[in-house]
């Protein structure tokens, strides 16, 4: 695609577009519930509407006992504050409403459920030691068929599981265990075919794209970084995903079609790693939106010599039903931060991401996390605004 300088202040126009939510800096949303969506930053667990804006639901607990401290040290926002100018924004929490009045939470490798709408929290699970440090990915969770769904994210030699509770997130038990995949990436359900769907990485044999039989992952195609994906978007007639691969010297947008080729189409192109996705109803068509990642670091699974080709801003990439998503417009694109230690040798900082969330009736949720510039960290673009740029401006020259 054509690269294109983003202002750091306004997140390459979406500023004209959105409205910025003032939930505060490193906020990051999670979903929406009955008109709400539900955001954290740090431990601190909130909601927003568009009458009563921002409310402060609660705080997820930290554990008991003599691992008190360190726990604060690594989740906490003292820490992190302090190491930001060097590191940049870093984020060890995920968030995600389920039924009713229930919500699950991860900080770090512990997993918290609250049955009050954010009140009170317990521990119902500790994650493999293991798992990165975020514990899992923010798709790693969806409902499906009366049950929930959690896809373990492990970094080592354990094997590769999704978990299944049947009782709303109190108790967990493994539903899929492999070794043939390095970790899974998500797990999805599909309101169209009604399919439970997950997406796993790294390396080419690793990464596939497939849904849940029983206890079994079933690809529907592996064997290249095409099928290496983190989100997924479902649209009546199709999956549509892009490449999590940060070497690739140009990353795929893919549309694989229900009951058509076993293949999926390259639909489109960009500079970085896609990682989220969204969809939204517009005026009869549905537009689907993928967020990509300016990452820093070198991939541990490339193949030799095959070093970080990423971009230097996460961008957020929309397209629609009506051409098939063929056609993709820019909607936003963030820098990366430039903290101190980016300048110096040995010293790990933290990549760009832009997390979404959709609602029908509310619209499309941007949420930059570590951009450079004084970015607003959620910004609500309605729907109409969504449908306006491909008529304002031009399709990426993507295929």
């Amino acid at each position: 695609m054509d690269r294109t300088d983003a202002d750091p202040t306004t997140g390459n126009g979406i500023a004209a577009r959105g409205e910025p939510l003032g939930l505060g800096t490193e906020a990051r949303v999670a979903g929406v519930r009955d008109g709400r969506l539900y955001w954290t930053r740090g431990r601190t667990v909130g909601a927003w509407t568009p009458g009563a804006g921002r409310v402060t639901l609660g705080t997820l607990p930290t554990p008991e006992g003599g691992a008190d401290a360190a726990f604060r040290l690594r989740h906490g926002r003292l820490a992190k504050g302090l190491l930001r100018p060097l590191v940049g924004s870093w984020t060890t929490t995920n968030l995600w409403p389920l039924r009713g009045d229930a919500l699950l939470a991860t900080v770090g490798h512990r997993v918290f459920r609250s049955g009050d709408d954010g009140r009170s929290w317990a521990p119902v699970y500790r994650l493999p030691d293991s798992s990165g440090p975020m514990g899992v990915l923010p798709t790693s969770l969806c409902l499906h068929g009366g049950d929930v769904y959690l896809a373990e994210y492990t970094l080592g030699d354990d094997p590769a599981r999704i978990l299944r509770s049947g009782d709303g997130g109190r108790t967990w038990e493994t539903r899929v265990e492999t070794t043939a995949v390095r970790h899974f990436h998500g797990v999805f359900s599909d309101p169209y075919g009604g399919d439970l769907w997950a997406t796993s990485g790294d390396a080419d044999d690793e990464s596939a794209v497939g849904t849940i039989d029983g206890d079994e992952f079933v690809r529907a195609g592996t064997g290249s970084q095409r099928w290496r994906a983190v989100g997924l978007a479902f649209t009546p007639s199709s999956v549509v995903w892009g490449m999590d691969c940060s070497y690739a010297s140009s990353v795929e947008l893919l549309r694989l079609d229900r009951g058509g080729s076993a293949d999926p189409i390259t639909v489109g192109r960009t500079d970085a790693s896609a990682y989220y996705a969204a969809t939204l109803p517009v005026d009869g068509k549905r537009w689907v939106a993928v967020a990509t990642a300016a990452e820093v670091g070198a991939d541990s699974t490339a193949p030799e010599g095959r070093g970080n080709r990423s971009g230097d801003a996460a961008r957020v990439l929309v397209a629609s039903s009506a051409s098939a998503y063929e056609e993709w417009y820019e909607l936003a694109a963030f820098p990366r931060r430039r903290p101190l230690g980016a300048r110096v040798p040995g010293v790990p900082t933290a990549s760009t991401y832009v997390f979404l969330a959709a609602d029908e009736e509310l619209g499309l949720f941007v949420n930059p996390f570590n951009a450079r510039g004084d970015v607003e960290s959620v910004i609500r673009v309605p729907s109409e605004e969504i449908a306006r740029v491909a008529d304002e401006t031009p399709a990426i020259d993507g295929r």
